[in-house]
């Protein structure tokens, strides 16, 4: 089909890979329609799991695919250094054929799954590739499909197979007409691999290999493969296309139920516990989101102030992060935290440099202009692949019709995301909490403030969310703000806990009382009842609830996963640690929580890895130097523990900081 470039898009400053067409195919019509057919089957399909074609293209006569990079491993390489076990095949498996069912339901057969053609990131991010003999239905020409290349691709000739001869379905191997159901055959022969590390059938020759596919049955799998792995693969694999699963989603379905039955078995038996269903909602609540790259990504950032006046900045900073929590509500949407899309305020960095850092498809940015009572909001959504503008709006309204902008600008967003709010969900982004934009404007500037990470902020913060609260006593969003401040104060050990949890523990049950479904709430109660009360089970229903209701939480995922690394939960607690990273990459203090898990896990390479790159994203934030000075105590380096130290002590004057420089000096002699 050609060859495979890694290159260098400079309109974009990214990496790609690059499909070349050699010359002397081109001239050939079949190479050529193949290699015109797979830029256009792929570039059909939006899905996490399906290659992104950036565009198909000739230059001086050299025809060539543009496509993501993806930084990872054939299915067959990934399983030689990561030994596969049925939940981490069913994990790959259930990838799999959820690209498949967006592949089928638009019309598109692969025709040639293979391991090679499914590449695994080191995130364990499932990626299908080469769509080069796929097949297409003449009735899918909205998905950009030409009628002639349907066409000239509705049938294979009699006669003539097309595939891979180790994977290909019995109707493949005989040239006969194929349709979805044969890519669930060599699905079938892919799983029956992971699981067993060899092939369904034998054969020396292509042709040896084919009359096994035709005439044999599939070698047995050993007696250790659960029955309803044998049976899925079984129905995979039946030679009657009219008696294999129908349909690809339903292959997904039953791999899903069978993932989930085996997680709440070996629940069961590490805790002796005998109710399954319990077992399986604990399962499902801390289950974190598998994927990392969703149909919708965005990062939004901080709106530029355009007023004459700067205290506005606040003002600016706040609109922005309301539409950031908002969009955060909603599940199938992966948005950037708030501390990583805000890194970037005040820099000149072009738009596709932040969506590759944060990891995004798209960016929200606007300016405010404000004078008086009146606004002039300017907002535009730009995709990060190419740099064009996919909606743009400009709003002049009164001051007390922000939070209805507000409202239009999430809807507008989503639309143009084309991100499916249900009931529920639209209400909970949609929600506020007050009518009144003198309270709200006080409520953005504690929040501003709490966000300055300071003795000074926080203590700023309370006096802002205090007088929200003296407008309007049933303010929720303030007493969830003044929660987290105080415990801030406590936490970082710039206020004694006497002067401090009281306050943090009734703001956060007053909070919940208002309204039991502050995600910020709960995270501060979590960490009250973890870090300071020490009453484990309570925290982690509080860690747990706090994700629920904002699974783009990357605060509350840190702390739980430091939680998990204290109960030597390690495997959930590193997952958890690296969701909460994937969310907000640039955040000190996500970092350094992160690096706290590592440690607490025993890997203390991977924890002073992450302490470099907290000093990397911000030199002067104590944490990272906290951080490595406990490593070094740990090792008995006391001298570079206390110089570390020391540097932690130097910019906070934290309790924390003076207790591990006091135990490093006494150690030390």
């Amino acid at each position: 089909m050609g060859e495979v470039y890694l290159a260098e898009d400079t309109r974009l400053d990214r990496k790609v890979a690059l499909k070349i067409l050699p010359p002397q195919f081109a001239e050939d019509k079949d190479r050529m329609s193949r290699f015109v057919r797979e830029a256009k089957s792929a570039s059909a399909l939006n899905h996490p799991n399906i290659i992104t074609i950036h565009e198909i293209g000739e230059a001086e006569g050299t025809h060539f695919i543009a496509t993501e990079f993806i930084d990872g491993k054939t299915l067959n390489q990934y399983a030689k250094t990561n030994p596969l076990n049925f939940q981490s095949a069913l994990e790959i498996a259930i990838q799999i054929t959820s690209a498949l069912d967006e592949a089928h339901s638009a019309g598109i057969v692969h025709r040639d799954i293979k391991p090679d053609n499914v590449m695994i990131r080191p995130n364990g991010l499932v990626k299908i590739l080469d769509f080069g003999i796929a097949k297409l239905s003449t009735t899918n020409n909205q998905q950009g499909v030409d009628e002639e290349a349907a066409t000239a691709i509705k049938g294979t000739i009699p006669g003539m197979i097309i595939g891979t001869a180790n994977y290909m379905s019995p109707e493949q191997a005989k040239g006969k007409e194929v349709d979805a159901r044969t890519d669930i055959f060599s699905f079938g022969v892919v799983l029956y691999e992971m699981i067993s590390g060899g092939l369904p059938f034998e054969g020396e020759t292509a042709l040896e290999m084919i009359g096994a596919i035709l005439h044999k049955e599939p070698l047995p799998l050993n007696a250790e493969v659960p029955t309803e792995i044998k049976n899925i693969i079984n129905e995979c694999l039946q030679k009657d296309r009219n008696e294999r699963y129908q349909n690809i989603k339903d292959v997904c379905n039953d791999l899903k139920q069978l993932q989930m039955k085996l997680l709440v078995d070996a629940e069961l038996e590490r805790t002796s516990s005998p109710n399954r269903k319990e077992a399986e909602t604990q399962i499902l609540e801390a289950q974190p989101t598998a994927e990392t790259e969703t149909r919708g990504s965005i990062a939004v950032l901080p709106f530029t102030n355009m007023s004459a006046d700067a205290e506005n900045e606040f003002f600016c900073d706040g609109l922005a992060e309301e539409l950031l929590n908002a969009l955060s509500k909603i599940d199938d949407l992966k948005v950037a935290a708030r501390t990583s899309a805000f890194s970037f305020k005040g820099k000149n960095v072009k738009t596709g440099e932040i969506a590759n850092a944060l990891n995004v498809k798209t960016v929200l940015e606007g300016s405010v202009r404000k004078s008086g009572s009146r606004l002039r909001i300017t907002v535009q959504l730009i995709n990060a692949v190419d740099g064009y503008h996919l909606w743009s709006e400009r709003y002049d309204r009164e001051m007390k019709d922000v939070f209805e902008v507000q409202d239009e600008i999430t809807l507008a967003v989503v639309d143009a995301l084309k991100v499916k709010l249900f009931g529920d969900e639209k209400a909970a982004v949609l929600k506020r909490y007050t009518d009144d934009a003198e309270v709200h404007e006080l409520f953005l500037k504690g929040r501003y403030y709490s966000y300055k990470y300071t003795a000074e902020g926080w203590k700023r913060a309370i006096e802002f969310f205090e007088k929200a609260i003296e407008k309007q006593p049933d303010y929720a969003p303030a007493y969830a703000g003044m929660a987290a401040s105080r415990g801030c104060l406590w936490f970082f050990g710039l206020l004694p806990a006497e002067q401090t949890i009281p306050q943090s523990k009734t703001a956060a049950i007053r909070a919940l009382k208002i309204d039991e479904n502050l995600a910020d709430a709960h995270l501060s109660l979590g960490i009250i009842t973890f870090f300071y009360d020490w009453e484990w089970e309570k925290a982690e229903k509080q860690f747990k609830q706090s994700i629920a209701l904002n699974p783009n939480n990357a605060e509350a995922l840190s702390y739980y996963a430091m939680f998990l690394g204290f109960e030597e939960r390690f495997d959930e607690a590193i997952s958890r640690g690296k969701r909460s990273l994937e969310i907000d990459p640039l955040s000190p203090l996500i970092n350094m929580n992160v690096g706290w898990t590592y440690f607490s896990a025993g890997l203390l390479d991977e924890a002073l890895n992450q302490a470099g790159k907290i000093i990397e994203i911000e030199p002067d934030f104590f944490g990272a130097y906290w951080l490595k000075g406990a490593i070094y105590l740990s090792e008995g380096e006391y001298e570079e523990a206390v110089e570390e130290l020391k540097k932690a002590v130097s910019p906070r004057r934290s309790s924390n900081c003076f207790g591990g420089l006091r135990l490093g000096l006494r150690l030390g002699g």
